[in-house]
C-alpha cells in the first residue's frame, strides 16, 4: 500500500507563492483606499474652520466622533470576522464609509457632521480585523514581519496620497470636494476587494498554515474554534493588555501628528498646499520604518518584536517633545524630522497591533485581538483630537505636542514587558 502524502508534502510551494503575494498585494490595495475616506479631514480643517466658522476645539470634536465609532465597530467587526470570516464584510464596510463621506461632505455644523462622521468610523473599522485575520490565515509566524511590513505601508501609503489630494482638492474647489473624490476612489478598490481577495489556503484547495508549517494539522483547522478560545487569548490574555494599553499610548502620537500637524503648520504660517505636502512626508517615514522594523523581527530576532518596538517608541518621545523647536520655515530640516517621525510612529503602531497581536493571540483569534487592541487606540485617538483642540486654544500647542510625547513614553514602557516574547509557540500558528 501507497503511502499517504503529508498536507504539507502536497502543497504546491509555486502555487501557495502566488495566492499569497496576490493577497499581501489584495491587501494592501484594500486597506490603502480605507484611509481615503478617513484621513482626508486633516487636509480639510483649516478650509472647513475658514469657511464654517468652527473652532479648533469643534473640529475636534467632529474629527473625535470617528474615533468614537471606530472604537465601537472594532469590538463588534473583531468579532463577527473570527466567527463568519473577512471577505464579505470587507465591500460592505468600504462602501458604507464612501457613502457616509459624500453624506458628510453636505451636511452642516456641528452635531450632523459628528453624527455622519462617527458612523464613517463605524464602518471604517471593519478594515482593520480583517485584514489581520486574512494575514494571519495565510502566512506562518517566521513570515509575518516582513509581511507585516509589507502591509503596514498600505496605510502611509494611502495616508499620503489622500493628504496631497486633498489638499490640492480642499486649496482650490473647497473642503466638500476633499470627501466626495476620496469615496469614489474607496467605492471602486471595495469592487476590486471583492473579486481578488480569499480569506485562507483552505478557500482554494490549500492546506493551512499549520499544516505547512508541522505536516499536521488539528480538527477544525479552517472554521471557527470556539468563542471560549477568543476570550482566552485575548480578554483573559495579560500580553494582549500590555499591548492594548501600549497601542492606547501609540495613537496619542499618531493622531497628534497625523490630524493636526497641518493646522499647527498652518498656524505657524504656512500655506494650506505647503503643509499638507510637507505634513504627508510622515508617511514615506512610516513606510521605511515599517519595512526596517519587520526584517530586523524576523530576521535578526528570532520574532522577538519588543525588541525593536521599544527603542523606537522612545526615540518618538523625544523628536515628539522637540517639535516646537523646528523652525516651520526650514523646509529641509521639517521634512527630516517628519520622516524620522513617522519612521518611529508607525513601525511601532504596525508591530504593536498588527505583527504582536497575532503573535500573541494566534490566527485563530487574531481579528478579535487586533480589534480589542485596536478598540484602546481608538480611545486613545479620540481623546487626542479632542483635547489637541481644546488645549492649542486654550493654552497653547506647546501643551497640546507633550501629551503626543508622553503617549508614546507610555507606549515604550508597556511594550517593554514582552520583550522576550515571540510567537508561534501555541497550537494554532
Amino acid at each position: 500500500m501507497a503511502e499517504t502524502q503529508s498536507p504539507a508534502a502536497i502543497c504546491d510551494p509555486k502555487l501557495l507563492r502566488h495566492w499569497q503575494v496576490r493577497t499581501v498585494a489584495t491587501v494592501f490595495v484594500t486597506y490603502a483606499t480605507y484611509y481615503f475616506c478617513r484621513q482626508n479631514i486633516a487636509a480639510a480643517l483649516p478650509a472647513m474652520q475658514d469657511e464654517l466658522g468652527l473652532t479648533r476645539a469643534a473640529l475636534g470634536q467632529v474629527t473625535m466622533a470617528l474615533f468614537i465609532g471606530y472604537a465601537l465597530g472594532q469590538l463588534v467587526f473583531g468579532a463577527a470576522v473570527d466567527r463568519h470570516g473577512p471577505r464579505w464584510l470587507l465591500p460592505t464596510g468600504m462602501l458604507a464609509s464612501a457613502a457616509l463621506n459624500v453624506a458628510f461632505a453636505f451636511s452642516r455644523p456641528l452635531v450632523p457632521m459628528m453624527l455622519i462622521w462617527g458612523l464613517n468610523g463605524f464602518f471604517q473599522a471593519t478594515g482593520f480585523p480583517a485584514t489581520t485575520k486574512v494575514i494571519a490565515n495565510w502566512f506562518r509566524p517566521s513570515q509575518r514581519g516582513r509581511v507585516s511590513a509589507i502591509r503596514g505601508a498600505d496605510y502611509p501609503t494611502g495616508s499620503l496620497l489622500v493628504m496631497l489630494l486633498a489638499g490640492w482638492l480642499a486649496a482650490n474647489y473647497g473642503w466638500r470636494w476633499a470627501f466626495i473624490v476620496p469615496a469614489g476612489v474607496l467605492a471602486v478598490s471595495a469592487l476590486h476587494t471583492l473579486l481578488r481577495l480569499r480569506a485562507a489556503p483552505e478557500d482554494v484547495g490549500l492546506p493551512c498554515i499549520e499544516q505547512q508549517e508541522r505536516g499536521e494539522g488539528a480538527e477544525n483547522n479552517g472554521g471557527f474554534d470556539g468563542w471560549g478560545y477568543i476570550l482566552k487569548m485575548t480578554v483573559h490574555n495579560p500580553r494582549i493588555w500590555a499591548l492594548a494599553l501600549a497601542f492606547f499610548g501609540v495613537t496619542i502620537t499618531r493622531y497628534g501628528f497625523g490630524i493636526w500637524a497641518v493646522t499647527y503648520l498652518t498656524d505657524q504660517g504656512a500655506s494650506l498646499t505647503r503643509a499638507a505636502a510637507i505634513t504627508a512626508v510622515m508617511w514615506l517615514g512610516g513606510i521605511a520604518g515599517n519595512f526596517a522594523a519587520g526584517w530586523m523581527s524576523d530576521v535578526h530576532l528570532d520574532g522577538r518584536r519588543a525588541r525593536v518596538v521599544v527603542p523606537m517608541l522612545v526615540a518618538l518621545a523625544a523628536l515628539s517633545a522637540l517639535f516646537p523647536q523646528i523652525p516651520v520655515a526650514n523646509t529641509g530640516l521639517l521634512v527630516i524630522y517628519l520622516i524620522a517621525v513617522g519612521a518611529c510612529t508607525y513601525a511601532s503602531d504596525m508591530m504593536i497591533v498588527h505583527t504582536m497581536a497575532m503573535d500573541v493571540a494566534t490566527r485563530k483569534a487574531a481579528a478579535s485581538a487586533g480589534g480589542f487592541i485596536d478598540f484602546f487606540g481608538a480611545i486613545g485617538s479620540a481623546l487626542t483630537v479632542a483635547v489637541t483642540g481644546y488645549l492649542a486654544d486654550s493654552v497653547g500647542w506647546n501643551a497640546a505636542i507633550m501629551m503626543w510625547a508622553g503617549g508614546a513614553l507610555f507606549a515604550a514602557i508597556l511594550v517593554a514587558t514582552l520583550w522576550n516574547f515571540r510567537g508561534g509557540e501555541e497550537e494554532w500558528l
